[in-house]
């Protein structure tokens, strides 16, 4: 047996689960109308993948699962197995045993299908019973329906059932396959060709467009290699031109600003001289006049001596002795005084000029004292300008130590906002302790977002310009201090608030502040920090004024470094620096305004010094003299004048003498000062003189330096002008740094590689608009060309193959049709002389030519008449005709297992017979299963399953083999 058994539960009318077992050669399947016979036939044609709801008697596929009916309920799934005997390998598998189930669940629609209980395609059902006779639609399987269809179908319709006898049915599904896969190669190949022209016109074009664009990135790498060698080297200048003019500048300035100080200090000496010279001339005026006085009191008195003289020697010449004794002693008396008063000038000049000296020598100490006092000034202001000229570079710039962020700040890269220390302005005083709360998070650089960062960061790597932290402001997120730790804080000793509280900044940077600040405590000083540190168990950052830190867990770090300047406390430092600059210059002038002072007075005591040498100088000879005189006098006296009368008197104020000599000392006095003021005002003329001469000159020389320093300030903005396009030129275009660069550069001729650049220049705008892709563009759709090219020769190989295939599968289609349409035809006359009892048929070919397409007709002659064509007999002759062609195939071709449905219906009761008994001729070789209602069908069959319906709508079975039906008949009538 080749089916063995099938297997139905919840297939149309067979709810329960039914077991169908084949185990005789002709199995009949009876029963009354509408019992459920045919749904039998239509599970084997389910189970073998009929698709058709029509031809399984529905109006969908879901009314093959049970339905329900009065008495039972539907059921949700409908399925059918069926088990063959594969020792034969019929089936084109290596199991001995095959079992083909299909499942259909109502809820999802979705069926299921299995070979050996293994899940599978409809596919690989279809491939597993092409051509083995079992197909859906295959001449196994016929029904009363087929046997009509098949008398009256055309002939081209008919040809299908002898495809399938020839076995040729694979080859035709094969060959309609492969004229489905030429039609999609020869669409493909179409699509392919339009491809390839609209590709070909556009490779030609490409192709000159990417030899242009090579050239152009040649000679774009060439000009860079050579144009960022020119650039450093011309960079490289250029910080060398303005260092060198830097330089220059600085030293006129130092040359400005010293003349501007000498000028100034000369103006002032020079007006200080000028109002001396003023004073000096009223008092040189005061002076004369009273000069012009005295000398007039002078020469009266001096006229009145004259005389007074004269007569004095009259009487001495012609007096007696007594009277020219006493005229003798009035002149020597007169004398001594004269000697006396000389004298005691002398010794007020020599003690005067002793002072004077004594003066020179302690404004001389003085002097010194002041000029070193001025010196360590000087000293303490350089270093306060030197502090001052660092501070103020550090704040221009203040990232010079920061590689990298120096390097991402000069190369003004798109969504950089800036330095987190150029973004946050610390209050008054809290500098230091800001600065110590951001430690080295002061230097990170703050991004627009995570691109632009990922892009620095490229940059960076680019140029190798060092690492950086990047704090991009779409996923900072603000912290806070918990409220109540912030309480416990507020209510501690010390407490000044949270970092963020003392730095101000743009609206946009708030979360970036909390982020960085928003939980850091400020105190005032450490002692403190400890105390709120503990209170709030170590669990924030903690800062002083100081800048002394208690950080998370306890650790402390604190000291005091050389240098503690940082980007936020350089301008504090630079206040406070400026504020004791401006005193130690005001310290400084003064030192030098005390010391021109004193060096004036040392002049001026000099010169004093100097007159009265002259003048002590010029009375020694006067003393000298009158002690001559004196002395004549007393020996002229002394040789008349009596032995006891005394030799000296003291002379009267009113005396001619007193009063003439005190005139006398008195003018030298005033003629000595107006001497000395004449000379200091000659000097103080002469240095006004010259002081103005200087002046201007001084002032000649600060005009060629303010010529000169313009100049310089012009070259320099002009060099720092093409400095920053070179660093410009050098960031935009080739995105370097300058150090990078530096790497880069190439030793060579800078005046041939500056030409080089022109001439590149002007070689590369020659090239006019240059598409950069063009060569990816023309590799690509090369690259594409070459492949479809391929691919169309692969699909001609593949038409040519498909072809050759289509040729041969049509030689064995024709030569299989051809075998099998002879071998039927030769049998189909003995099977209708059988079955008609006489008579003869013969199939032939309407189109001879065309085997693969031509249509199969049938002429016929039953016994008693004429040869005519199927479609002119009756039904029942239709039919039986049919059936004779039908064993004329199972004649020619054995097929392993026959179901009909109702096949002999349109036939007569000896016809029934006739083609009952034919059926058994065929035992052995095929396995039968009929679905019959007609006695003399059910005679013939080895068992019978009868199929009812006890319940309303719900077939069952009953088996019965008519061996032992008739043996148990036997038995019956012997004990009749």
């Amino acid at each position: 047996m080749f089916l063995k058994r099938i297997e139905l539960q919840g297939f149309k009318s067979f709810a329960d689960k039914s077991v169908i077992s084949f185990d005789s050669d002709v199995i009949g399947i009876v029963g009354p109308n509408g019992c459920g016979k045919s749904n039998i036939n239509d599970a084997i044609r389910w189970v073998l993948g009929e698709q058709s709801v029509k031809s399984l008697r529905g109006n969908s596929m879901s009314d093959v699962i049970f339905n329900g009916s009065t008495q039972r309920k539907p059921v949700n799934m409908a399925e059918v197995t069926l088990v063959f005997d594969n020792s034969k390998h019929v089936l084109n598998v290596e199991y001995e045993e095959v079992e083909v189930t299909r499942r259909l669940h109502r809820q999802s629609g979705e069926g299921e299908y299995f070979i050996n209980r293994t899940p599978c395609r409809l596919k690989d059902i279809l491939n597993l019973v092409m051509d083995t006779g079992l197909g859906r639609d295959s001449l196994s399987i016929i029904s009363q329906g087929n046997i009509s269809a098949f008398a009256d179908a055309k002939p081209e319709e008919r040809r299908a059932l002898f495809e399938e006898a020839a076995g040729v049915a694979k080859y035709k599904k094969r060959k309609n396959e492969s004229l489905g896969k030429l039609n999609r190669t020869q669409d493909n190949l179409s699509r392919l060709e339009d491809i390839i022209v609209e590709l070909e016109r556009q490779v030609n074009p490409l192709k000159r467009q990417a030899k242009k664009a090579e050239v152009y990135k040649e000679k774009k790498a060439e000009l860079e290699k050579v144009e960022i060698s020119v650039l450093v080297d011309e960079i490289e200048k250029l910080n060398k031109e303005i260092e060198a003019l830097k330089q220059k500048a600085f030293d006129l300035e130092t040359k400005k600003a010293m003349c501007e100080t000498t000028i100034a200090v000369e103006d002032t000496k020079n007006s200080e001289l000028r109002s001396e010279m003023y004073q000096l001339d009223r008092e040189i005026n005061k002076l004369q006049e009273r000069f012009a006085k005295l000398t007039e009191d002078s020469r009266v008195l001096e006229a009145r001596k004259i005389e007074m003289d004269e007569k004095r020697k009259y009487t001495i010449e012609f007096a007696n002795s007594a009277e020219k004794a006493k005229e003798l002693k009035a002149m020597m008396e007169e004398a001594h005084y004269e000697y006396e008063d000389r004298k005691k000038r002398a010794q007020s000049l020599e003690t005067d000029l002793a002072l004077y000296k004594e003066q020179s020598a302690n404004l001389e100490h003085d002097i010194s004292y002041c000029t070193q006092e001025t010196a360590q000034a000087n000293a303490i202001l350089n270093r306060l300008q030197n502090r001052k000229d660092v501070l103020e570079n550090l704040a221009r710039q203040p990232f010079n130590h920061q590689q990298a962020v120096k390097s991402i700040l000069d190369a003004n890269l798109n969504g950089i906002l800036g330095v987190v220390s150029q973004i946050f302005k610390p209050r008054a005083n809290y500098e230091t302790a800001i600065s110590n709360a951001l430690g080295g998070a002061m230097y990170h650089i703050v991004s627009k977002d995570e691109a632009s960062a990922r892009h620095a960061i490229g940059f960076l790597k680019k140029n190798k310009s060092g690492r950086a932290t990047f704090l991009p402001l779409t996923v900072i997120k603000p912290r806070a201090m918990n409220n109540e730790h912030r309480i416990l804080a507020e209510n501690s000793k010390g407490f000044l608030g949270v970092a963020s509280d003392f730095v101000e900044n743009e609206e946009r940077f708030c979360d970036l502040r909390d982020s960085l600040l928003g939980n850091v405590v400020i105190v005032d000083q450490l002692i403190n920090a400890n105390e709120i540190a503990k209170v709030l168990r170590y669990q924030y950052k903690i800062v002083t004024l100081d800048g002394d830190i208690v950080n998370r867990g306890g650790s402390m770090t604190g000291g005091q470094g050389k240098n503690n300047t940082t980007p936020l406390t350089i301008q504090k430092e630079l206040t406070s620096l400026l504020q004791s600059l401006d005193g130690q210059l005001l310290k400084v002038e003064g030192l030098q305004s005390q010391l021109s002072s004193l060096q004036a007075r040392k002049d001026r005591v000099s010169s004093d010094i100097v007159q009265l040498q002259i003048s002590l100088a010029q009375l020694d000879p006067i003393v000298k003299a009158k002690w001559a005189k004196y002395e004549r006098l007393k020996t002229d006296y002394e040789q008349i004048a009596p032995k006891d009368e005394e030799m000296q008197q003291e002379l009267m104020d009113d005396d001619i003498v007193v009063r003439l000599s005190r005139l006398h000392s008195e003018i030298d006095e005033i003629s000595s000062q107006m001497k000395s003021k004449r000379e200091r005002r000659m000097k103080a003329g002469s240095e006004v003189e010259r002081k103005d001469t200087q002046i201007r000159q001084l002032r000649r020389d600060l005009n060629i330096l303010q010529n000169d320093e313009r100049e310089v300030e012009v070259q320099q903005a002009k060099a720092e002008t093409r400095l920053e396009t070179a660093l410009e030129r050098l960031s935009s275009t080739y995105e370097m740094t300058f150090t990078y660069a530096q790497e880069q550069k190439v030793e060579m001729d800078m005046e041939e590689a500056r030409k080089k650049v022109a001439v590149l220049r002007q070689e590369i705008s020659s090239l006019g608009n240059v598409n950069l892709d063009a060569p990816q563009e023309y590799a690509e759709i090369s690259e594409r060309f070459e492949f479809l090219s391929e691919q169309k020769e692969d699909l001609l190989k593949a038409k040519d193959k498909i072809l050759s295939a289509i040729d041969e599968m049509d030689e064995i289609m024709i030569k299989q049709f051809t075998e099998m349409f002879e071998k039927i035809n030769s049998e189909l006359n003995d099977v209708f002389r059988s079955l008609f009892g006489g008579g003869k048929a013969r199939l032939f070919m309407v189109d001879p030519e065309d085997v693969l397409n031509t249509g199969i007709d049938i002429d016929v002659q039953p016994p008693g008449k004429t040869v005519q064509n199927i479609r002119l007999f009756s039904g029942g002759e239709k039919s039986l005709i049919a059936i004779c062609v039908l064993f004329s195939i199972l004649k020619a071709r054995t097929m392993p297992l026959c179901i009909f449905d109702e096949v002999e219906a349109a036939l007569d009761q000896a016809n029934v017979e006739r083609f009952a008994k034919y059926i058994s001729k065929f035992r052995g070789e095929s396995q039968f299963i009929v679905v019959t209602h007609r006695p003399g069908t059910m005679a013939q069959c080895d068992a019978l399953y009868g199929v009812t319906m006890q319940q309303n709508g719900v077939s069952q079975l009953l088996k019965v083999k008519l061996q032992d039906a008739i043996h148990m008949i036997d038995k019956e009538e012997v004990k009749a």
